[in-house]
């Protein structure tokens, strides 16, 4: 840029010796139009020179990708070489000579570092002891034990976004069950001094509304599990919902996964469009990138890790729960989730069963084509993925539970 300037200047100096030459011979039309050719002569050597500054900027901030990805890669083969040396036949957590208990072992878990911008989950070094479950979960009947109607209570963990709605209406609407969920509290009914039945819009609910802490503390209060009244208990509040249980009293989980990148761009859109303050003018990249986000929902509130930093333990915690304490579904083969909700659980022998066939035909028959969907690998994608990477490791492990239980 330095020479076309020069250039310019002889140019400019050329035309002012020509109208020096010219004297006061020159009209004023002359010198308006030298002033003209001079200003259009500076805004080229102006827009130049911003160019030649941008391109500048480019080549610096492409230079410091470039240092960010080779720190990126030095410090992932770091972490492979230190799985690799540290292969064993015991997690290293929990090895004697680290004189750890298990209390503090899983605190240890809890504080590793979660670099999820950093590395991909890399394979667990082997399985976590069955000993390492949150004790959380130890009212949850195991899969293997024979689910007796009567005895235990099903739950129904009901997945923000994932299709929850569905099953909450198969549930009540096609079965006739009576659900314990979030309308119970409807009408004055949280006003109510003892667990009842009530109907609401000719559905049955126990009055009591689980889809809160505040909700779930006066359940337990008015003994909703002892009392037998709900066919199911359904909630997001996996976390909390083992206070209602206990060892006589043992729940049957359940619960139906969607993909995590698409549960996630699901929640921003319809948080959006609830005229929620902080999202109204952000795109879903700006979401992604904000605090505002999940950041890998299901495998912290499993593993107990809903803040702080988690890490691929965490992931196997996580994968434990639901390979002992959990039938899955898919909310993408919702007919083949509902017929195994349908065997385990003896719903078939429900004298609504044939009757309401229709009613849980369309459900299961129901596309669901989402409003926005985002493309695999794109740029919001990959976003998403980043908040998400040990939830889709979850979803995969789902899915192959999903297999297995057939």
């Amino acid at each position: 840029w330095e020479k076309e300037q020069a250039m310019l200047d002889d140019v400019v100096g050329d035309a002012s010796k020509k109208n020096l030459r010219g004297g006061g011979n020159k009209n004023n039309n002359n010198n308006n139009d030298w002033e003209a050719r001079k200003r259009e002569d500076e805004r080229k050597i102006a827009a130049f020179k911003a160019r030649k500054m941008a391109e500048e900027q480019r080549k610096h901030q492409q230079l410091e990708e470039n240092q960010q990805h080779q720190r990126i890669h030095e410090k992932q083969e770091q972490r492979e070489k230190s799985f690799r040396n540290n292969l064993g036949d015991t997690h290293p957590l929990l090895k004697p000579e680290n004189g750890l208990s298990m209390e503090s072992a899983l605190e240890k878990l809890r504080s590793s570092t979660d670099k999820l911008s950093v590395i991909d989950p890399l394979p667990p070094q082997q399985q976590l002891s069955n000993d390492i479950l949150p004790t959380r979960f130890h009212v949850f009947a195991d899969l293997k034990t024979p689910y007796v109607v009567g005895r235990d209570t099903p739950f129904f963990w009901h997945i923000p976004r994932s299709g929850g709605v569905v099953v909450k209406t198969m549930l009540s609407h096609c079965l006739g069950q009576t659900l314990a969920a979030e309308v119970g509290e409807l009408d004055g009914h949280d006003k109510d001094s003892e667990i009842k039945v009530i109907s609401f819009s000719e559905h049955n609910y126990t009055n009591v509304n689980i889809a809160t802490p505040q909700g779930i503390t006066r359940a337990l209060n008015l003994g909703l599990v002892p009392a037998h009244l709900s066919d199911t208990l359904v909630s997001a509040h996996v976390d909390l919902i083992p206070s209602l249980y206990n060892a006589n009293d043992r729940a049957r989980a359940f619960t139906v996964f969607r993909h995590p990148i698409d549960r996630a761009a699901s929640m921003f859109y319809f948080l959006q469009g609830t005229g929620y303050p902080p999202l109204k003018n952000m795109t879903i990249d700006d979401y992604a990138k904000s605090p505002l986000i999940e950041n890998n929902w299901l495998v912290r509130i499993l593993s107990e890790s809903m803040t702080g930093p988690i890490n691929m333990d965490n992931l196997e915690i996580a994968k434990e729960v639901l390979r002992r304490k959990f039938i899955v579904g898919l909310l993408d083969n919702k007919r083949g989730s509902f017929a195994r909700f349908d065997h385990y659980f003896k719903w078939k022998e429900s004298p609504k069963y044939e009757k309401e066939f229709g009613c849980r035909k369309q459900l299961m028959d129901e596309k669901y084509v989402p409003k926005h969907p985002i493309r695999k690998d794109s740029d919001t994608w990959k976003l998403l993925l980043e908040q998400n990477r040990f939830d889709v490791h979850l979803y995969d492990f789902a899915k192959e539970l999903f297999s297995q239980q057939s």
